[in-house]
């Protein structure tokens, strides 16, 4: 341990990588569709996703390599020198030894074809120099010109397994961008989350903050009244005491703020924006209500159609589809029938050797069939039993995946009606608790001075800050309920008009991942230069909700379908 210290004191430290832009400073105030855009653009877990596609392309290649041509080129040269053992040898009973001197060239193509055949042409050429007197012509050049084909009949005909490979290939890479697909939908409900998250935690700090100075001015109050002796010790004791746990929630509620910031920096990735800096993300944004209605069946039906979960598993029942049928013709019996025709050729020298590869004569043609089955074919019925047992289990998958998602959009159509009911309740309690808090501070002015409390006042300004806090998380509650549906339908990517394309597709052998592009959505200047207005500079034109529900029918009549209610329209007039 002691050397290892030593010597990494000794080697140079490892180079810090260069950010691609300055980190930013103070607050950075971002949109939800620009946090949207970054995140996509700057997120590993997007990345590295973007690389599956590229993975199941290059497995499709290599099935359909199968048909590739196979060219096998062989040349050798030798020399032979042995004792004879019969004059057969040589021809000469003087000689001692049989020399050779050889030559011998291989050159042909294979190829596989749909059929399932094997079809071949070669060309082979020899040449041979020997002392034996009865070779003749010597030396000499020896040719043949063969074609075969071999043609399986049962077992392999159609060539079941190349071509089924081909077909899983191309069903695996229309997965792989589904899971894509699915990785950036999770992505956008991930940063839509914490972009709301981080609104909702600034709102309840500004609520605390708020609170801590109504209960300082009380405070102040009560201890000019005790110094002129209209009021009591107990009366500025609970009034510190008040401020007192509400710094305490308003330090809880900053460090919140801190918290749900850096959560925001670590999705968005990007390198101007690190997540150790001090920079604060600001978002400019509010949670927006709408009334609306949600038809459940609609939104089941859409979820049916649009998951990537469901694409997924319906193009896995097609894969284990076909290993079942090409275990099925695995249990045939092998029957090859093959034809072989070669062409013959000799000569004094290489020319005249390829030059006599003609017909009629000389020529050899081989025809025949061949035959093989296993005894009992235990291994080829073990695995169509195996590949059935796969297929009946995607289909029950099938039925999972389905009944999941049903229950994910039934959850979410719920949760978006209760949230939409639950925002109009909070904002009854909201304005309830600040006539409450009005009529206790007009109370304690008119209360005689020996009977005057702050006990009420303070309890009530508690209870505005829980009824702006209540109203405020219903919001949030309201606004990823709208997300959770868009990701339960399987619309997020569309209703944020985003595209999944191939960049450079049309470049061969790409190693870019796949990426997405914003099809139609773009911010235009002034209604970026609007969004970042104060509150009270804002038109009160409705806004549209982040990846709203599809099919929003009519609202109550008690108020537009299209009304926005927030922190900058309290009254949702």
């Amino acid at each position: 341990m002691t050397s290892a210290t030593e010597r990494s004191k000794r080697e140079p430290a490892a180079p810090v990588p260069k950010l691609l832009r300055p980190p930013q400073q103070g607050e950075v105030p971002l949109t939800l569709f620009e946090a949207i855009r970054i995140a996509l653009e700057n997120n590993q877990e997007i990345q590295i996703a973007g690389y599956g596609p590229l993975l199941a392309e290059a497995d499709l290649v290599t099935a359909r390599a199968a048909y590739d041509p196979n060219l096998a080129l062989s040349n050798t040269f030798g020399r032979s020198k042995r004792p004879i053992a019969s004059t057969l040898d040589t021809g000469a009973v003087r000689d001692e030894h049989l020399t050779q001197d050889t030559w011998n060239f291989s050159g042909g193509i294979t190829q596989r074809v749909p059929t399932g055949a094997t079809v071949s042409v070669k060309q082979e050429l020899s040449y041979l120099d020997t002392n034996s007197r009865l070779i003749v012509p010597n030396p000499q050049y020896t040719s043949s010109l063969s074609a075969e084909v071999n043609q399986p009949l049962l077992k392999g005909f159609g060539d079941p397994v190349a071509r089924a490979a081909i077909r899983i290939a191309t069903l695996t890479t229309g997965v792989t961008v589904e899971d894509f697909r699915q990785k950036v939908m999770e992505m956008i409900s991930r940063v839509t989350a914490a972009y709301w998250q981080v609104a909702f935690d600034l709102d309840t700090a500004r609520v605390h903050r708020e609170s801590v100075e109504t209960g300082r001015e009380v405070g102040r109050r009560e201890a000019v009244r005790g110094k002129q002796g209209v009021s009591s010790d107990l009366n500025v004791a609970r009034a510190a005491s008040a401020v007192a746990t509400r710094e305490a929630d308003l330090i809880r509620a900053e460090n919140r703020v801190k918290n749900s910031v850096d959560r925001l920096k670590l999705l968005l990735n990007a390198p101007d924006m690190p997540v150790e800096s001090d920079v604060t993300v600001t978002p400019i944004e509010q949670p927006r209500f709408f009334v609306v209605e949600v038809d459940r069946t609609a939104a089941m039906t859409r979820a049916l159609a649009r998951r990537p979960e469901l694409e997924r598993v319906r193009r896995t029942i097609a894969v284990n589809r076909i290993r079942v049928d090409v275990a099925d013709r695995e249990r045939l019996p092998k029957l090859d029938a093959l034809l072989r025709y070669t062409l013959h050729g000799l000569g004094n020298d290489l020319g005249a050797a390829v030059d006599s590869q003609h017909l009629p004569d000389p020529v050899t043609w081989v025809a025949g069939l061949e035959f093989e089955v296993p005894l009992g074919n235990r291994a080829a019925q073990a695995e169509h039993q195996r590949r059935r047992v796969e297929f009946e289990q995607t289909l029950l998958e099938a039925d999972r995946i389905t009944d999941e998602i049903l229950q994910e959009v039934s959850l979410a159509v719920r949760a978006v009606l209760q949230g939409r009911d639950e925002v109009e309740s909070t904002l009854l309690a909201r304005d309830a608790s600040r006539k409450v808090l009005h009529g206790e501070t007009v109370r304690m002015e008119l209360q005689p001075m020996d009977r005057r409390t702050n006990e009420e006042l303070l309890r009530a300004q508690d209870l505005v800050a829980a009824a702006e806090q209540s109203h405020l998380l219903a919001l949030l509650s309201f606004n990823l309920a709208l997300t959770e549906l868009a990701r339960a339908q399987g619309t997020l990517v569309e209703d944020n008009a985003i595209e999944v394309v191939w960049p450079d597709a049309d470049r061969p052998g790409r190693l870019v991942p796949l990426g997405t592009r914003f099809a139609d959505k773009a911010e235009a200047p002034e209604e970026k230069a609007d969004s970042r207005k104060p509150p009270e500079e804002k038109k009160a034109d409705p806004l549209k909700a982040p990846a709203p529900p599809a099919n929003p029918a009519p609202a109550k009549a008690s108020r537009g379908a299209d009304t926005y209610v927030g922190p900058d329209n309290p009254a949702g007039t």
